[in-house]
């Protein structure tokens, strides 16, 4: 039977094992953990796949992507790919790593080309159409990179002008929109492409080709530069395209910054609570023992787990974020609701799953058929909030369905035993409760702007 310790007693026994690692221990002292003698599971009768499908990605942009648009940034592909060799050949290219980068690249760009018919939402091309252009300038960037009369940066758009087409693209957002919640919907994804892009992607000395010894690293850089300016042209059409298409334009700036700021009070309310006088550090994550009181909690238990993976996503997101809390004042009104809201939905989801903790739940599946009820409650909450008439739902399900892959992936493995199989069982638990109190947040923005 798993012992069950208090908050305290839990963190005492997280530290003695901490401590046992550093010194070389193999031990985790007298206390048996959760993993020690787990229940029985029978791993074999779990299915590897399943027939409820993923929902498909939401609709968040309410225009098509005109196709002479998606056949140019297709065109930009071959384009870019055309002065390599194919076949690439050791006799072309002796170098063995090299030559491999370039292949393996260019096959990905290849990859990540939508099909002609695949039904793809306009915001997932424009992803799509980016990874694609990433890889293949990272291809000729290697390329030129090894080659006699190759230059680098002749195959890079400009890194500064791409700096100055972010800058002014994002000085025009958020733009006009329908409503409010319709246009934290269309341009906090854009404005997220371009932020993004301007603080981490064309920062540094990595930003730009420049004069670079290693030939991977040139494509590298050639290829970071081509996405962002792929990201550049795609939300510009996608921007004009959608205001085009209004009948009765509104502005939606200080009304997405007041309800930002709105949200964001309730999470920085919860983030004190959390960390109660420590709050010069409020945006750290204060462990999982905040989360819980005086009441016994299994140590090691998959629902500790959980608490323990998702508050780190939690935080580790909200450390960057532009989540206005206190004094800070985001610049970008669209991102900042749909960052705020979503660390809102995260921190109800943190509360429930630690008041199932407090009420004994360890999340251990009952059997074999608990896995595939878990997956298909997921399924369904994820499927309702896709499928929300609110924009602002929707927007959540498109950032909660890529959480499918990994457990899904775990499951299809051919090795798979208990402790990932839990994981899994786990994982469907968490996006059922985060998409669940997805829908208690968005009611709530929802209200708020109700004339």
């Amino acid at each position: 039977m798993t012992d069950r310790l208090t908050r305290r007693g839990a963190l005492a026994a997280g530290g003695a094992v901490a401590l046992g690692a550093l010194a070389g221990c193999s031990g985790i002292g007298s206390r048996p953990r959760f993993w020690n003698a787990p229940p029985s599971l029978d791993v074999d009768a779990i299915p590897r796949e399943f027939d409820e499908p993923i929902p498909e990605r939401p609709r968040l942009v309410p225009v098509d992507v005109e196709p002479a648009v998606t056949d140019a940034f297709a065109d930009r592909v071959d384009r870019l790919l055309a002065p390599i060799p194919e076949p690439l050949t050791a006799e072309t290219l002796p170098n063995g790593e090299i030559r491999e980068r370039i292949e393996t690249q260019r096959a990905a760009a290849r990859e990540a080309l939508p099909e002609p018919d695949e039904p793809l939402v306009p915001l997932r091309a424009a992803e799509r159409y980016a990874t694609a252009r990433d890889h293949a300038a990272t291809a000729v960037g290697t390329w030129a990179g090894v080659t006699v009369d190759g230059d680098p940066e002749s195959v890079a758009f400009d890194i500064g002008t791409v700096r100055r087409r972010v800058s002014d693209a994002l000085e025009t957002l958020p733009g006009s929109a329908s409503d409010p919640l319709a246009g934290a919907a269309v341009y906090g994804p854009v404005e997220r492409w371009y932020d993004e892009s301007r603080r981490r992607t064309l920062v540094g000395g990595n930003a730009g080709p420049g004069d670079r010894a290693n030939p991977i690293r040139t494509g590298e850089s050639v290829g970071d530069v081509e996405r962002v300016q792929s990201y550049v042209e795609a939300g510009r059409y996608l921007r004009d395209r959608y205001r085009a298409s209004l009948a009765e334009p509104v502005s939606v700036a200080e009304p997405l910054r007041r309800e930002a700021e709105r949200i964001g009070a309730e999470v920085g309310d919860r983030l004190r609570e959390l960390h109660g006088e420590e709050t010069d550090r409020i945006l750290s994550n204060p462990g999982d023992e905040a989360f819980l009181d005086e009441r016994p909690v299994p140590v090691d238990a998959p629902s500790v787990s959980l608490l323990s993976t998702a508050a780190y996503r939690t935080f580790e997101d909200l450390r960057f974020d532009p989540v206005p809390v206190d004094d800070y004042e985001p610049d970008h009104p669209a991102t900042a609701l749909t960052r705020t809201v979503l660390a809102r939905v995260r921190f109800r989801a943190l509360d429930a799953v630690a008041s199932r903790i407090e009420d004994g739940e360890t999340m251990f599946p009952a059997d074999a058929a608990a896995v595939g009820t878990a997956r298909n409650a997921a399924i369904e909450s994820a499927t309702a909030l896709a499928a929300s008439e609110n924009p602002l739902g929707r927007w959540l399900a498109a950032e909660f369905l890529p959480l499918f892959e990994e457990p899904d992936g775990a499951l299809a493995a051919e090795e798979r035993g208990a402790r990932s199989t839990v994981e899994a069982f786990t994982e469907y638990r968490w996006i059922e409760t985060v998409a669940r109190e997805a829908r208690t947040v968005t009611e709530s923005v929802a209200a708020a702007f109700e004339p």
